[in-house]
């Protein structure tokens, strides 16, 4: 034999000598699974809702009688009985400071009594007094953890004329007790009534409720529910000089999956609101499929069971059973199978064939690479001279062992599609150019999981 048919020969051994050294006792076999990551779930909003919607909000809640009091001690014997109500419409504008606002027509209907006691005598006197003021009020309003409004830095900056009154001699200003009443009941109306009506936990459980049903997917080789569990829900709250609420919720979380439909008790309910800074109209969700080995094995004898492997004229291969599970962080196939040999005795033997299983783009499907293979059976196939005959058992395996995704990744553009028009309170929302990739293929105990990255920008629409 020429020299350099001997060369060939020999590289052509050690390259197939290189795929066949899987070591099935060794301690890849004896590595359990990677941990599988986070299935993650990220959703920012940005909405905006104008003032003046919030303003007529405000108008159709708040009281016309704002308090109501009689007998207030102002000293020296005086006291007063005080009734302010709304004396026209409420109005509402963004300061550049970020603070709100407010002007509230009041009309201050009242009388001041003198009660004194002089030699011996008892002195009652009343002055009654009538006022419409223009107070203006400012503050900051702040979403509490229980989704509700707080208000920080309520102060009454002016009441468009003097609270100061002459009284037989006394010198009587009102400011001060008007003052503190009105305080209180600004931040009871519009923390507990009128901001109230503007419910931004109805508006959270909304975008929380799209999110959080199990959806049902079947991928056509198995089934399962997808659900996802909040991690973290953050809201900041800002007015801005273009006289609108600026609303920016950021959701974090997981997407869970598992054979049975969630009970509802394992759904889990909204978390507390957190104050931090969320930018962006963003969607990002991961749907965790998963295909269990025992329906790919099925797949495999559907493709290849009962199929003749032809290995050279004189010699095919019947493939009788298969069965996968993980090799660290690869996937094993076992292929049990009867070797027919012409005018021989029928041979029964095993192949085991290692893989990575990765994502191929243009086919749609998930493939084996970093692949190592072992033939296991009794003087067939044994020497050397022979291992060309093993690599077309490989080739028909690889070839058969290719298993299609794009009906699962059809699966999840549909759920997506099924969220891409969206309603939550005074908002429709809408999903814009979403793309669908494989981030990433796990073997775990039972099978592979496929983690299917979905991507959108958020289209938000104001819709009271």
């Amino acid at each position: 034999m020429p020299r350099y048919s001997l060369l060939i020969v020999s590289l052509l051994v050690a390259a197939f000598s290189s795929c066949s050294s899987l070591k099935l006792n060794g301690p890849e076999a004896q590595a359990p699974p990677p941990a599988l990551p986070k299935a993650a779930l990220s959703i920012n909003l940005g909405l905006e809702i104008p003032l003046s919607y919030v303003q007529g909000k405000i108008n159709e809640s708040l009281d016309q009688k704002l308090f109501k009091e009689e007998g207030l001690e102002l000293g020296n014997g005086l006291f007063a009985d005080v009734d302010l109500k709304k004396n026209g419409q409420f109005s509402l504008s963004a300061t550049e400071e970020g603070k709100v606002l407010v002007g509230l027509p009041v009309f201050l209907d009242g009388k001041v009594r003198l009660e004194k006691k002089i030699f011996g005598q008892k002195i009652s006197s009343a002055i009654p007094f009538q006022e419409n003021l223009s107070p203006q009020v400012s503050f900051i309003p702040q979403i509490n953890s229980d989704y509700s409004f707080g208000i920080e830095e309520l102060d009454i900056l002016s009441w468009g004329k003097a609270l100061q009154y002459d009284f037989l001699g006394f010198n009587i200003d009102f400011e001060p007790l008007v003052k503190k009443k009105m305080i209180g009941v600004m931040e009871d109306q519009l923390a507990s009534g009128s901001l109230k009506s503007l419910d931004i936990k109805q508006i959270a459980n909304d975008f929380w409720a799209t999110f959080g049903q199990p959806r049902y997917l079947d991928n056509g080789l198995s089934a399962s529910y997808l659900y996802t569990r909040p991690d973290k829900i953050a809201v900041e709250n800002q007015f801005t000089n273009d006289q609108k609420l600026l609303l920016n919720i950021g959701l974090e979380g997981e997407v869970l999956r598992q054979k049975e439909k969630p009970l509802p008790t394992q759904l889990a309910a909204l978390p507390p609101v957190s104050q931090e800074n969320v930018n962006g109209n963003d969607f990002n969700l991961t749907l965790p499929i998963f295909i269990s080995f025992e329906e790919m094995a099925a797949y495999l004898e559907k493709q290849l069971k009962g199929k003749l492997i032809t290995v050279d004229k004189q010699t095919k291969l019947l493939p009788k059973k298969f069965s996968l599970r993980h090799f660290g962080e690869r996937t094993l196939i076992t292929m049990e199978f009867t070797g027919k040999r012409s005018g021989k005795k029928d041979l029964d033997g095993t192949f085991y064939l290692a893989g990575k299983p990765v994502f191929e783009p243009q086919s749609q499907t998930v493939v084996l690479e970093d692949i190592d293979f072992k033939l296991s059976t009794k003087n067939f196939l044994a020497n050397t001279t022979n291992w060309l005959k093993r690599r077309k058992i490989l080739k028909a395996i690889r070839k058969k062992a290719v298993f299609p995704v794009d009906e699962q990744l059809a699966k999840a553009k549909t759920i997506l599609l099924q969220e891409s028009q969206l309603d939550l309170s005074l908002f429709a929302l809408s999903l814009q150019s979403p793309e669908i990739v494989i981030e990433g293929i796990y073997p775990s105990e039972t099978g592979l999981d496929i983690y299917v990255k979905a991507a959108a920008e958020i289209d938000t629409r104001w819709n009271p």
